[in-house]
C-alpha cells in the first residue's frame, strides 16, 4: 500500500513539473516559432528558419543553465508570460551576441570554417565548452 502511495505521490509531481515547464513563461511560445519574419537580428542570420532557431535557443539555454528570459525582456504590452523577443532592452542580450560572434570567429580562424558548406554549423567551440550549463563561466570552475 505505501509503495501503491508513493508511486502516485512521485506521478503526481511528475506531472506537475511537465505542465510548469509548458506555462511557464520562459519557454518559447508557439506564436514566437510561427513568425515567417523576424525582428532584429544582428548577428543570426534573417533567413534562420523556425525549426533553426528554436534548436539554438534552446541550445543556448541548455549550456549556459539559463531560460529565455535571461537575454529577452517581459513584452511592455502588459500580457503576462509574453516575452519581447525582438527588445534589446537587456544587456545579457547584446553580451550573447558578442559572446556568438566571438565562438563564429574563432571556429572560422582555427577549424576551416570559410570552406564549409554550412559554416553556421560549425561549433567546434560552443557555449558549453566554458559555460558548462552555467550563466557565468567562472562558476563551471568551482
Amino acid at each position: 500500500m505505501k509503495i501503491k502511495h508513493l508511486l502516485l505521490i512521485s506521478g503526481f509531481i511528475a506531472i506537475l513539473t511537465i505542465l510548469y515547464a509548458f506555462t511557464s513563461k520562459a519557454t518559447i511560445t508557439d506564436k514566437v516559432m510561427n513568425e515567417s519574419e523576424w525582428k532584429n537580428l544582428k548577428v543570426l542570420p534573417s533567413t534562420i528558419s523556425n525549426d533553426s532557431l528554436k534548436t539554438l535557443m534552446k541550445g543556448y539555454n541548455k549550456a549556459l543553465g539559463v531560460k529565455c528570459n535571461y537575454c529577452h525582456s517581459e513584452d511592455p504590452s502588459g500580457k503576462k508570460g509574453e516575452l519581447d523577443f525582438a527588445s534589446d532592452s537587456k544587456k545579457e542580450k547584446e553580451f550573447a551576441r558578442h559572446m556568438i560572434l566571438m565562438t563564429q570567429k574563432i571556429n572560422a580562424e582555427n577549424f576551416n570554417w570559410q570552406n564549409s558548406p554550412e559554416p553556421e554549423k560549425i561549433d567546434v567551440v560552443s557555449c558549453t565548452m566554458c559555460h558548462r550549463g552555467t550563466a557565468k563561466p567562472s562558476e563551471s570552475l568551482k
